[in-house]
Parts: C-alpha cells; sequence; structure tokens
C-alpha cells in the first residue's frame, strides 16, 4: 500500500475505535430485587427509541448497572428488520474491539502470575519479527508500538471480491503473523500513539504461546470463569450460544465497498469473518459484558497495582467526534492499557468501543456515579459519542433519584 493508501486506513483504521464509540438468564445472575423500576425503564427506552431511529439503526440495547447492582436492559426495534424479529435484551452481540479490555486483562493476569513480563519484547516470543527487541509487551497494550493496522489493509482492498475474500478467509496463525509485520510502523515504539488493532492480534498470541491454552480458552481461564459468565464467546473459535442480531451498514464516506449495502444493508456476509479474534471477535450479552467491566474496575479481576497501569491514560485526540458540544473543554480523551477513556461535558467515561462490521458497541463507566452502561445498535458506523451525549443525563438523572445525595 502507498502513502497515500495509509493515509486512508490511518483514517478509517481509527473508526474501529472511534466511531464505533465514538465508534439472560444464567447460573449466578442479579438477584430479582435489582430489577429496574417501570418508570424509569419507560423513560430510557422512550429516549433510546428515539435516538435509534434517529441513528437509522434497526436496533438497539441499552443496559445500565448501578453501583448497588440494580439492573436495567430496555430494547428498541428489531433484530433483523426483514423478518422483524423484535431485538431481545438478552441477545449476544458483537463487542468488536471491546475485546480488548479482555484481552488486556487475561495479559495482565499472566503478568501477575510472573509468567509474562510488561517489558518482554516482541522477540521473546516472535524472534523473527522486524523491529522486534525495540517494541514490548507495554507498548502493544498501549497501543505505542507504532505498528500499522493489518485489518485495515484486509478492508482495502481495491476489488471488492477480493475485500469479501480477504476479510471471511481463514487464515492462519502463521499468515497473520507475517501480515502483522508487513507493513512497518509509523514512528518508532513509545515515540506516539495510534490506534491499531495489529497490536491486539499479537498480545492474544502471545498469550497463547505463554499459557499453552487457545486464546478463548484462556479468556474462559482468566476473565469468564472468575465472574461466571457462561454466555460470552469468541466468534469463529467457539459454537454460538445464542442468535446474534443481524448487521446493517449504509454508505460509509472513504470505503467505497461500502456501496455494496446501498442505503441500509445486511452486513452478513462480512460477518462471516473470523479474523478479528483477541483484537476484536468476542460476542456477549448486555448483562454479562455489564459485569465484566463493573467487576473489573471494582479489583475483582486484578490486583490494585495492575488496575492502576491500566488507568494510566496517554492523552489523544478527541474520540469519534463528529459534534464539538460533545468535547469537555478541559479534559482529554486518553488510552491506557485496553482502557479509554472519554470525556464528555461533565461526564468522565471509561471502558471501551468496538465495530464489527454492521455492528457498534460500547461498555462504559461512570467514573463520578458508578454506573456502568452497555450501548449497541445493530448499524456500523453511527454516532455512538453522540447517542451517549443524549443518553447520559437520563441514566444519571435516573441514577440520583434511587441514590439521593445526603447532606453532610
Amino acid at each position: 500500500m502507498g502513502r497515500q493508501a495509509w493515509k486512508m486506513a490511518r483514517a478509517i483504521g481509527t473508526i474501529s475505535l472511534a466511531v464505533a464509540l465514538l465508534g439472560c438468564g444464567r447460573t449466578g445472575s442479579l438477584p430479582p430485587a435489582a430489577v429496574a423500576t417501570r418508570a424509569g425503564t419507560e423513560e430510557l427506552r422512550e429516549l433510546l427509541d428515539t435516538l435509534r431511529r434517529a441513528a437509522g439503526a434497526p436496533g438497539a440495547i441499552l443496559g445500565v448497572l448501578t453501583k448497588d447492582g440494580r439492573l436495567q436492559l430496555v430494547t428498541s426495534g428489531y433484530a433483523d428488520k426483514e423478518t422483524q424479529r423484535p431485538i431481545a435484551s438478552a441477545d449476544p452481540y458483537f463487542l468488536g474491539s471491546i475485546t480488548k479490555t479482555y484481552t488486556a486483562v487475561t495479559v495482565l493476569r499472566l503478568v501477575e502470575q510472573g509468567r509474562l513480563s510488561l517489558d518482554d519484547s516482541l522477540t521473546r516470543w516472535f524472534p523473527s519479527f522486524p523491529g522486534g527487541s525495540k517494541i514490548t509487551v507495554r507498548h502493544l497494550l498501549a497501543q505505542t508500538s507504532g505498528l500499522k493496522d493489518f485489518y485495515v489493509y484486509l478492508y482495502l482492498r481495491p476489488n471488492r471480491a477480493e475485500m469479501i475474500e480477504f476479510v471471511t478467509k481463514r487464515w492462519t496463525e502463521q499468515e497473520l503473523l507475517v501480515l502483522s509485520a508487513r507493513f512497518g510502523s509509523y514512528f518508532e515504539p513509545g515515540a506516539g500513539w495510534d490506534y491499531s488493532s495489529t497490536n491486539y492480534y499479537l498480545l492474544g498470541v502471545i498469550a497463547e504461546r505463554v499459557t499453552g491454552l487457545s486464546i478463548q480458552n484462556a479468556y474462559r481461564r482468566y476473565v469468564f470463569e472468575p465472574l461466571g459468565i457462561r454466555r460470552t464467546w469468541l466468534h469463529g473459535r467457539e459454537e454460538p450460544r445464542g442468535a446474534v442480531p443481524v448487521g446493517y451498514m449504509g454508505k460509509v464516506a472513504g470505503w467505497k465497498h461500502s456501496e455494496m449495502f446501498g442505503e441500509l444493508g445486511a452486513t452478513t456476509v462480512l460477518d462471516r469473518s473470523s479474523v478479528e479474534l483477541s483484537a476484536g471477535g468476542l460476542i456477549a450479552p448486555a448483562e454479562e459484558a455489564l459485569r465484566f467491566l463493573h467487576e473489573l474496575l471494582a479489583g475483582k479481576l486484578l490486583s490494585r497495582a495492575s488496575l492502576d497501569l491500566m488507568l494510566q491514560f496517554r492523552p489523544t485526540r478527541p474520540l469519534g467526534v463528529s459534534d464539538s458540544s460533545t468535547v469537555s473543554p478541559d479534559r482529554s480523551d486518553g488510552y491506557g492499557l485496553g482502557l479509554v477513556r472519554m470525556e464528555l461535558p461533565g461526564v468522565t467515561l471509561l471502558g471501551h468501543g468496538g465495530l464489527y462490521n454492521g455492528h457498534t458497541a460500547g461498555l462504559w463507566y461512570l467514573a463520578d456515579q458508578g454506573v456502568t452502561v452497555a450501548l449497541y445498535v445493530n448499524r456500523g458506523f453511527i454516532d455512538q459519542r453522540g447517542i451517549l451525549h443524549r443518553l447520559l443525563p437520563e441514566i444519571i438523572r435516573e441514577a440520583a433519584r434511587r441514590h439521593p445525595a445526603r447532606g453532610g
């Protein structure tokens, strides 16, 4: 790919984080007392319905988990607009790049066990990786390796049939490692910040080599089993544990192949892809995603020291901005070790966003309110930051009604 192609690739690659943000029944589930009041749920559903329609999306799921364990799950629209199957609160959905947070936790668990060091270089695990002696595990986690995003190369093939073939091909590990090294870097390791899913693909392979487990079984051992998570799985590597909503997409500026979807078409042909793996391949229901982030930030998965490392944010450009009114005037967005800090006016969010073709997802913790929010919309490339900007005031008001501030 030439310089101009990589300039476009860089822009579209950032969309995977930026535009996507930015942008059930199970054993051990929350008790019946954790169900929200009908009034609060109906208000949120009406607002979600309005915002979903404005985004031109068939369906949406919103989950809210308060600090005392009260769970709200509301839905709007359809999981499949052709059959008009309603979207359900228990429907599992593509997490996209939210997977990166799960990968980061798995890697940090291995660091805590002494089986891996943040200062290990790539050459320990990939001896022939170009420039690998300068790139560390810490660089990969923090998105400061400089490595270009090979996933963008797959989606920017000039021929549409070739693009579909490349995106949906069953790549071998060796082929993906070659792609990871093929395109070089934007900058020297540690000298800058740029979002690249290549980093998190490599972290998944490292976790497999350290543990001798497949990455899906590493997630199970280090993340899912400690939290009683049973309905989350890795797309393309495990059997589905439920019906996933159909994803949709319209025309996307800068990506000519999106014309294949017309005004709004199903992305089923691309959703067969299994190449995202540890960079973006997990599927989960909202309730389990909420539990993961809530328990992670409560210190249930990592030591305080490891969690503090995740929360050391390097300032970044505003992520997924389509409207300047959604940007904090005095605080910057940032990226830690597998966690994003997103600053909306008056609200700090910690978590991650995800884009998987026709699926947009977000998983966020409202730092000042102690509330965890999961959002899923079955349309790709929507303004998730703008939707959150509209949703969060109502979520915060509802939380305040249930937990009024006490006077001194």
